[in-house]
């Protein structure tokens, strides 16, 4: 579930009533559908119409003037596509990401099945019988899954990351590259050691550099799919797809 259902729950009527109108004025600006969704037959349009909503709740300054408006003509339909593309400018993989902040563990025998989606890519974790049965006893809180986040992330967008559940295994994949970049996949290290505790994707919001990711400590819940702040000295490689 994405992090912004909460906050879209949360404005009052008349605001909540504004942000759909304009969201509705760019979905239908990028696709031509004009019927009304039915995510049971639409759920490619449904995924899409929460995609362009979440994306003008994460750029709320950006789209006031827009959303403020009572009456938008096709001018200011255009204005707002445009700035939507600009914000979603980044590749498919951080959006999948993006969209993924607040999953978290649970605590005892049930678990999270969304992550255990993203610990099931991992192939080094399933190799006898007794690996399976142990995953599916101990869950979330059996595995360290921030490489399994980033595993499930890629193979959404197409592409074959580790499919290893150990941080260290993103270190020689890809192409490396000499700096942060919007979807870098960022091995880091917490305390600006040498070994690699931790990968996640380099993000950038706001103009400032984020570590997004999945098992990032979370006070009430162990581990928890979010976005933070990081020192770029604490991280020792940026590894991208190659060929993407």
């Amino acid at each position: 579930m994405s992090r912004w259902n909460a906050v879209y729950r949360a404005m009052p009527p008349a605001e909540r009533d504004a942000v759909n109108d304009l969201v509705n004025g760019i979905f239908r600006e990028r696709t031509g559908f004009t019927g009304k969704i039915d995510p049971k037959t639409h759920p490619q349009f449904a995924d899409q119409w929460l995609a362009i909503r979440d994306s003008v709740l994460a750029n709320r300054e950006q789209f006031a003037a827009l959303i403020q408006k009572s009456v938008r003509g096709v001018q200011e339909i255009l204005r707002a596509t445009a700035l939507y593309q600009m914000f979603t400018n980044v590749p498919a993989w951080i959006q999948t990401a993006r969209s993924q902040i607040g999953q978290h563990e649970i605590a005892g025998s049930t678990h999270n099945q969304q992550i255990m989606a993203y610990i099931w890519t991992c192939t080094n974790i399933q190799e006898t019988e007794a690996q399976k049965k142990y995953v599916a006893r101990e869950g979330e809180e059996g595995v360290e899954w921030c490489s399994a986040f980033v595993n499930w992330c890629l193979k959404q967008a197409g592409i074959t990351g580790t499919n290893n559940a150990l941080a260290s295994s993103w270190q020689n994949w890809g192409t490396k590259l000499d700096g942060p970049k919007p979807g870098a996949i960022c091995g880091f290290n917490w305390n600006g050691g040498s070994r690699i505790d931790h990968v996640g994707f380099c993000d950038q919001v706001d103009n400032e550099w984020r570590l997004l990711g999945g098992n990032q400590t979370d006070a009430n819940s162990g581990g928890i799919v979010s976005s933070v702040r990081f020192p770029k000295a604490n991280c020792k490689y940026y590894r991208w797809p190659e060929g993407a």
